[in-house]
This record gives structure tokens, sequence and C-alpha cells, in this order.
């Protein structure tokens, strides 16, 4: 009996985990979930913008397909990135499996090339929203240089991250021979993709204020504030932008130390077709109230002053909607 009662201390040892003193932490579940909920937020945004379209009999335009095109980069990247921590990602390297690499390395390409194409095509979404409002060859010059900027510079970082290493699969196979772009410089471009899409988003959600300054006799002054107010929320997503731009200088550290650059990443493209969307879901709450708050209303011309929105086309008046109808 006593040497039986020995013995449970020792089984009862034998299941505890070994202190090595370093740490184990798994960031990889929240990674998942915070991913996983902006991108369905996203997705229920998006669905009730293309809802209100189809049931005021709107046809969708050229914002619309960008926003769809980015909204499916966002999931995209949400997929790719629930396979990279399927392989271990969100754990510090020591506690990967080394059978993951260089699997995991390659997914992850794909999860953030995705990430700030959704990023960058639904700031040009936004854009040409504001495009179709604009009146005047000063607004319109400044939003095509937004807009042809902002994907030129992002579109280099995203190319960037395949073309960095030669040979090319030395992108996610540290262990070939062969040669790399210096991190750090990498890191420098991608800083300057996330500080520029960052000072677009508050350009673009500045924008529509003088936008509606001039619609005055179309809105009165409620609704030219409460749409203004609703098409300023990009400025939650440059926020995002900027706090990328800090993050990632840690790419080049532990690959938990990453995951708060994946989380921004991610933010960044879902918030941006979030706050594209709002406007539109003015539909939602006005659209019963039997007046047309949902919309710049430019039948009656008597309604007009001399710098309202009007768009002729072989000397037939059309209306202008804002949400690009």
């Amino acid at each position: 009996m006593r040497t039986a009662l020995s013995l449970v201390p020792q089984q009862s040892s034998s299941t505890q985990p070994v202190d090595d003193g370093l740490d184990h932490k798994d960031l990889g579940p929240q990674l998942n979930l915070v991913f996983w909920l902006l991108t369905t937020l996203a997705t229920l945004f998006l669905t009730l913008r293309l809802y209100c379209k189809y049931h005021r009999g709107r046809r969708l335009w050229w914002d619309d397909y960008f926003l769809i095109a980015s909204w499916v980069s966002l999931v995209t990247s949400a997929a790719t990135t629930t396979v990279c921590v399927s392989l271990d990602y969100g754990k510090h390297g020591y506690d990967m499996d080394p059978a993951n690499l260089p699997k995991m390395p390659f997914v992850a390409v794909f999860a953030g090339f995705f990430s700030v194409l959704a990023a960058a095509w639904s700031k040009t979404s936004f854009a040409l929203t504001l495009l179709r409002l604009s009146q005047g060859w000063m607004m319109k010059a400044v939003i095509w240089f937004i807009i042809l900027t902002m994907n030129a510079i992002m579109g280099t970082a995203m190319l960037f991250m395949w073309i960095k290493c030669r040979p090319f699969a030395k992108v996610w196979d540290e262990t070939l021979d062969g040669w790399c772009i210096d991190p750090a410089k990498i890191v420098i471009l991608y800083q300057w993709s996330a500080g520029w899409s960052g000072c677009a988003d508050i350009i673009l959600a500045l924008l529509p204020w003088n936008i509606l300054f001039h619609m005055r006799r179309t809105l009165d002054i409620r609704e030219r504030l409460g749409i203004a107010l609703a098409m300023s929320m990009g400025l939650v997503a440059g926020v995002a932008s900027f706090v990328k731009l800090v993050m990632l200088p840690k790419l080049t550290g532990d690959p938990t130390e990453t995951v708060a650059v994946t989380i921004w990443g991610s933010a960044e493209g879902a918030l941006t077709i979030i706050a594209a969307s709002i406007p539109v879901l003015r539909a939602l709450i006005r659209g019963n109230k039997g007046h047309s708050t949902a919309r710049f209303d430019t039948t009656n011309e008597q309604r007009l002053c001399s710098d309202s929105f009007t768009t002729r086309k072989e000397g037939i008046t059309r209306d202008v909607y804002i949400y690009g109808a």
C-alpha cells in the first residue's frame, strides 16, 4: 500500500508541462477570430448595400463591381490565413512543426497579397463613387490622381511580395541558395504603401463635404450633414492603415510578432468595404418616409442651383444618385 501511494505524486508530476522558460503562446485562434469577424461584418454590409440597390431598381456600376472584387479578395485572404494557422502560424518559430515549412510561408504570401488587394480595390470603389458625384476638372483630377497613385504604389508593394528573391521559390523557402532584397528595404516599401493608403482614405473621406456643400438646393442641411458623415467613415480605415504602418517593422521579427500586421491588414480592407457601404444603407432607414432622402434628386430643375449636379445626354436630363445608380 505504501509503495502504491508513493507512486501517485510521480504519476501526477509526469502529466505537468515541462517549464523550459520559453513562451509557448499560440495567437492563431485569436487571428482566426478577428479575421473572420471582420470578414463577416464586411459581408453583411456589402450584402445590404447590394440589396438596397436591387430593392430600388438601381443597376450596379463600376464602384459596386470593384467593391465586390475587394470582398472576394478579403474572403480569399481570410481563407488562406486560416490555412496558415493550421500550419502553425501564430506560434513562435521554435514551436512550429518543421514539416510545415516551407508550406506555411508559401500560403502566407497569398494571404498577404489578397489582403493588400482587398484594401486597394475597396478604396478604388469609394473613389469611383466620388468621381461620379464630383463636378469640375480640379475635383476629378484630384480623385484620378488618388486612384492612379494609390493603385501604382500598392500594386508595386504586392509585386515585390513575389519578386523579392531569386530564385522565385526562395520567397517562401529560405533554405534554397540564392539572394533576396534586404527585408528592411522591403518593409520601407510596404510602409510607403500603407502611408499613402491612409492619406488617400483621409482625402477621400473629406471630399464629400465639399461635394455636398454645393447641393444646398437639392438637399437640406440635415441631409447633407448625414450623408457627409456617412461617407466620412473611411477615416476609420485610414487609422487602420497608419497603425499597420507602425506595425510593419515587426515583419522581420518572430512569427508571432507578424500577427498584429496581419490583423491590421485585414482590418484596412474590411473597414473600407463597410465604410463604402454605409451611405447606401440610409435607404433602409429613410427609404419609406415618402421623400427622396436616399438620393440626389435632380429631376426637378427648379430645385437646382447653378452648381448642382445635372447630367445631360442627347438633351435629356437624368437623375444623378449618390450611390452610382
